[in-house]
């Protein structure tokens, strides 16, 4: 991982909703529509935070058939993130060199 990677990560969590989301998708890949439903927002509101968090390969979509109808369902991704102040020293020597 590098310094620009590590901090989409950092934003796509900085939002409480998104982390719902993200833990959420853990237990089981869901639609939008679903996400939508259990947490009481909008769709939009979920394709906002989705995007965020895909954009931080922390979720991803794949499309389903289901009563012959095309559904992109999400799923998380597993990460894990080990961060000392020495490892923070070694990202931002790379982005200054």
């Amino acid at each position: 991982m590098n310094l620009k990677k590590l901090c989409k990560v950092f934003e796509a969590l900085s939002n409480p909703m998104r982390v719902c989301i993200y833990v959420d998708l853990m237990d089981e890949p869901k639609s939008i529509y679903e996400i939508a439903k259990k947490f009481k927002v909008s769709r939009p509101v979920v394709y906002a935070h989705l995007k965020k968090l895909e954009d931080a390969n922390l979720v991803e979509n794949e499309m389903r058939i289901e009563g012959g109808r095309a559904k992109k369902i999400y799923k998380a991704l597993p990460f894990k993130l080990n961060i000392d102040p020495e490892t923070l020293k070694k990202y931002v020597k790379e982005v200054l060199s």
